[in-house]
């Protein structure tokens, strides 16, 4: 049997050459026809019917486009759930090469990535990538690296070394400072996940601090409960206590599974960058329903760089716009810690409870406008918002900025107009 395509469904094959289905259009197959569309004998498609023999991934490519169908059409669709990244390859008709030359890869990156799930540091797209060159969703690539052996296998080994370094450094007296360096653990960790020691220490360090936290005020509600002599304290702090050590287990739990995340979906820090200030752009939008849309041409000139699976784009009229996916949100909301301790003079998520407070919206520095007769509320991200205020308030006047062929952006020290762009000049009352 050819190897990897044990998913192969004689039936299947045998049902779409007769057109059991009764496809419109289609018509049966004999044996000998499809034998000769494809470049086969004839006792080769009847040994593949029969299951004595499994077509290899270029041979399934040829079966399919003869029978007009998609590759996975010959597959056992009953197994898809237990099925690999490899296998889902295969079922698509492609061989290991076929995807390195898709991707422009090297085999040796390919083949780490298939069988260990280790994502290329420097490709942080590489997961859209692979699906589009998979015809698969990238929701369905992300499971099937989460079947693979050697995944399952590495977070389990993953999490017996984040325990024993919590073991080791949490309960020490004095400033927080992480993970020895020279740490062995933290070596074979960083290796497991194709990562420098430096860079998986910085990670690390904010996380396992985040429980040092939790270990701190589960000691103190102890001392409460263990030398307290009021009853009613003791009985407080002991509950407090339980609560804590729940907390300190449940996040130490949770660390192997978010490096995991976090290594498959990290951005480099100028793209990190791009996301918060997408997240800051929305985050102080008045009508958190409807969100805010920013302007792509004053974001970024760059657009390609934006992950498809965080940044949704669009056109309001001819203006080029975009904002975070609820998957981008998550995924600022969820590791902007990390990205901290990793890239520390970058600018920040804001965090706001009130998101319609004037206050919050002037922190940003990003007030909303609308374009002539639309009712979407659109924003200037920011550096290009404070530089060109800057250079606003400097004049005493309102720059102009263009937004596309048909508007432009008038910007003054303190407010935002849009006009269209054949009129010369803003109006004198931005209001």
């Amino acid at each position: 049997m050819a190897r990897g395509l044990t998913h192969f469904s004689p039936s299947e094959l045998r049902a779409h050459r007769m057109n059991i289905y009764a496809r419109p259009g289609r018509a049966s197959m004999t044996a000998e026809e499809l034998a000769q569309a494809v470049g086969a004998t004839k006792a080769q498609v009847l040994a593949y019917e029969n299951g004595h023999r499994v077509p290899d991934p270029v041979r399934i490519r040829a079966l399919a486009q003869a029978l007009e169908i998609p590759t996975w059409g010959l597959m056992d669709r009953d197994t898809i759930s237990a099925w690999t990244l490899a296998d889902h390859r295969r079922a698509a008709g492609l061989r290991a090469q076929d995807v390195v030359e898709a991707l422009s890869i090297s085999p040796k990156n390919y083949r780490r990535f298939e069988s260990e799930g280790i994502v290329p540091s420097r490709r942080p797209q590489f997961l859209d990538e692979v699906a589009s060159a998979l015809g698969v969703s990238r929701h369905t690539v992300e499971r099937a690296i989460d079947r693979t052996p050697a995944v399952q296998e590495r977070q389990a080994r993953a999490f017996q070394m984040v325990v024993a370094m919590a073991d080791r450094y949490i309960p020490q007296p004095g400033p927080w400072r992480g993970p020895a360096p020279e740490d062995e653990d933290l070596g074979e960790l960083a290796a497991s996940y194709g990562r420098t020691v430096q860079r998986l220490r910085r990670v690390l360090t904010h996380e396992l601090g985040e429980l040092r936290q939790s270990y701190v005020r589960a000691q103190r509600e102890r001392a409460v409960a263990d030398y307290d002599t009021d009853l009613a304290r003791q009985a407080g702090a002991r509950y407090a206590y339980e609560r804590w050590q729940e907390v300190f287990s449940r996040d130490l739990r949770r660390i192997p599974h978010r490096l995991e995340r976090f290594h498959r979906t990290a951005q480099p820090s100028d793209v990190w960058q791009l996301l918060v200030d997408l997240y800051n752009a929305d985050a102080v939008t008045l009508r958190r329903e409807v969100g805010n849309w920013a302007v792509t041409s004053l974001l970024t000139t760059k657009s390609q760089t934006l992950p498809p699976h965080f940044v949704v784009h669009g056109y309001i009229d001819d203006v080029a716009v975009c904002r975070l996916t609820a998957e981008g949100t998550s995924h600022v909301q969820s590791f902007s810690g990390l990205y901290a301790a990793l890239f520390p003079g970058v600018r920040r998520p804001i965090r706001t409870t009130n998101r319609s407070s004037s206050k919050a919206r002037t922190a940003a520095g990003q007030e909303s406008f609308t374009l002539p007769n639309r009712p979407e509320r659109l924003v200037v991200p920011q550096p290009f918002l404070g530089k060109k205020r800057a250079e606003a308030a400097d004049a005493n006047a309102y720059l102009t900025v263009p937004l596309s062929s048909t508007y432009v952006l008038g910007v003054g020290p303190n407010a935002l107009t849009s006009y269209f762009f054949d009129v010369l000049y803003p109006p004198d009352d931005p209001d």
